[in-house]
This record gives C-alpha cells, structure tokens and sequence, in this order.
C-alpha cells in the first residue's frame, strides 16, 4: 500500500503485477488498520453509557472489509509465489 493508502494501482483491487513483498505488506497494513478500529471500538463501548448502533456498525463493518482485503492480499500472494515455483 502506498503512501496515499492505495493498494497495487490506485484502488482496492489488487493489480495483476504487484509483487508478493507489496501484497504481504498491503496484508499487514490492513491487518493494523482492522486492528486500530478494533481497539477504538472497544474502548467506546467500554466508556459510553449509550452505544451508537448505526456507527458502532459501520466501524464494524469497516473491520470486515480491512480483514477481507487482507485474506485476498495473503491469497493472491500464495499464489504468485506456486506460479513463481512452476
């Protein structure tokens, strides 16, 4: 992922030649970033006497869409790497 939160070319699909490093480091990034919210979320619903439904579920669903993107980054890295070994 580069600087600009960008993974392969610019969006969240994963481009075709990115390399096994740049999907095992993207994997990484999402994996920190699920975890970040994940944190946040646990310490807001530890501190507030009121729980915000619909944006505790957005961040929630957030989580999901950071872990998903880190299971395709390590998948298509799996890959790469038998096709390297053909």
């Amino acid at each position: 992922m580069d600087e600009n939160g960008h993974t392969g070319e610019g969006s969240m699909a994963i481009a075709a030649d990115v390399s096994v490093n740049m999907l095992l480091n993207d994997a990484h990034a999402w994996l920190r970033y699920a975890g970040g919210v994940t944190g946040l979320l646990v310490e807001s619903l530890e501190d507030d006497d009121i729980l915000h439904r619909q944006r505790t579920m957005l961040a929630l669903g957030a989580v999901g869409t950071l872990v998903s993107m880190s299971v395709q980054c390590v998948a298509h890295a799996q890959k790469k790497m038998e096709w390297d070994k053909l």
